[in-house]
């Protein structure tokens, strides 16, 4: 029985840290298309301009022109797209593969989050549909920032079933830490609405709309639109790609949001790494106490270089990536005082 345990235990684990690899990838290729402009590479989805793929010979690139007029084929623009939607394909199989796999295991033996398999998968298949909506609604706002999001739950949701089947992470008896729970569930809370403010950021392309630090030019306290800058408009129809629906005054707002946002989540997962420092004398918090220090510094120094070096690709990149890399420190850390609290 301890066999057959291990064993489906194992194979289990093996695919979600595979998903987990995958996704990683997905999220960065969904960076670089976004960053690239390359929302709208393909103006079709699943395909590209009518084709499996980027349309590659003369046909197809005739075909092309004459299903979208309006809309030349950029094969610059549609690879970093199609890479993007084959790799989050493979999520979807993955995923399959892992909820199908903790049905069989969960008949043969106990504590196969079975649950967490499932809202695993629904989750990758909501992330599909905004990913299918993202294209036919033209980069609008709401669904580009909500796709994103549920990018980084996608991620999040693998490593936890990666943590929940792994020994690493169980209670270690130390009680003093398990009061900090609260404090990281705010911290986690803080970080979230971080990255939906960058999300907002990214899918409205104002980006570039404060070139100061620390928040933004001399003046831009008399060049704020709250109301415009975070109103969901309703869906017109029309591509939203450079945000032609805002105005500079919004733009501004919304990056100057992310700017304040920044500077208190900072604070507030600095003041998170030095309680559980001090509280959390086992080897393991202090360890999670320097790894939430470290990439905390190297996302507030990619954020700085983006705006000193006006936002170059692969800094850009690397900042959607670190802020995932920071969500998963949480999401751990916050799982471990979640065991520490229940054995308690």
């Amino acid at each position: 029985m301890a066999n057959s345990y291990s064993f489906a235990r194992l194979w289990l684990t093996r695919l979600a840290v595979i998903g987990v690899l995958v996704t990683a990838t997905v999220v960065a290729l969904g960076a670089w298309t976004r960053l690239e402009d390359a929302g709208l590479g393909c103006p079709d989805w699943p395909g590209c301009y009518g084709s499996i793929t980027v349309p590659l010979s003369e046909t197809a690139i005739e075909r092309a022109a004459l299903l979208y007029p309006d809309q030349p084929l950029v094969a610059e623009k549609a690879w970093p797209e199609m890479i993007h939607r084959h790799f989050a394909k493979t999520i979807g199989l993955i995923c399959i593969f892992i909820a199908g796999f903790a049905f069989a295991a969960a008949r043969r033996e106990k504590n196969i989050p079975v649950k967490h398999a499932v809202f695993l998968l629904a989750l990758v298949c909501l992330q599909g549909a905004f990913g299918a909506w993202t294209v036919t609604m033209k980069l609008f706002p709401p669904v580009v920032t909500g796709h994103l999001l549920l990018g980084f739950l996608t991620f999040t949701t693998l490593l936890l079933l990666v943590v929940r089947l792994s020994p690493f992470l169980r209670a270690s008896g130390n009680r003093a830490v398990a009061s900090l729970l609260p404090m990281a569930v705010f911290a986690t809370a803080v970080l979230v609405a971080q990255i939906a403010l960058g999300g907002w950021t990214a899918s409205n392309y104002a980006a570039t709309m404060c070139t100061d630090l620390p928040i933004c030019q001399d003046g831009w306290i008399q060049q704020m639109d709250w109301r415009e800058a975070f109103t969901i408009h309703t869906y017109a129809g029309t591509t939203y790609e450079f945000a032609p629906h805002l105005e500079w005054e919004a733009k501004r707002t919304i990056h100057v949001a992310h700017r304040i946002g920044a500077i208190v989540a900072t604070v507030v997962l600095a003041l998170l790494a030095l309680l559980v420092w001090v509280k959390g004398a086992a080897p393991r918090y202090r360890r999670f106490a320097v790894i939430l220090t470290l990439v905390l510094v190297a996302q507030v120094s990619l954020g700085v270089a983006n705006v000193i070096f006006h936002l170059p690709l692969a800094v850009a990149v690397a900042h959607n990536f670190v802020a995932l890399v920071l969500l998963q420190v949480l999401a751990t850390l916050t799982f471990s005082l979640v065991q520490e609290r229940k054995r308690a």
